[in-house]
């Protein structure tokens, strides 16, 4: 079996773990923090989950499966990353990944912590960190936004 880098970035958010699961299944507040035009899923075990936005210019599906999801503690999936050859950035071939977020109560703020499983190259492994990075951000901006 071929070598894979398993990526991580976590972010505290000062908010409940209500909050912040909300943020994770609302396809309208996943549309303000992450670079997605839709998010369609129930949510549940087992379920198909299907994210949809474009690259250059063009629309593109990352569709994937619940494998885990225990409200307000753990969110578990499986994804498919199209290929993103002529941006130089990303997956240079397509690449299958589980990814793994957990929220645990720090006071009165929450830690959310991703873990991300099957990146081929370490490049693909800073890309992912990246970009994890810019999502927990944008939601920690989001969440911590609305509340002042």
């Amino acid at each position: 079996m071929a070598e894979t880098f398993v990526g991580h970035a976590s972010v505290t958010i000062n908010t409940s773990r209500a909050h912040v699961w909300d943020a994770l299944v609302n396809p309208e507040k996943i549309k303000q923090y992450m670079p997605v035009t839709s998010v369609v899923s129930d949510w549940r075990e087992n379920s198909p989950i299907v994210w949809r936005s474009e690259f250059q210019d063009k629309p593109f599906e990352v569709r994937g499966t619940i494998l885990r999801s225990d409200p307000e503690r753990l969110l578990e999936y499986d994804h498919s990353l199209p290929v993103f050859r002529a941006s130089g950035r990303g997956h240079s071939s397509a690449s299958h990944q589980r990814v793994t977020i957990e929220l645990r109560d720090e006071g009165a703020q929450t830690h959310v912590s991703v873990t991300e499983q099957g990146n081929k190259t370490r490049r693909e492994l800073e890309h992912s960190e990246g970009s994890w990075r810019m999502v927990l951000n944008g939601m920690k901006a989001l969440l911590e936004g609305a509340r002042v």
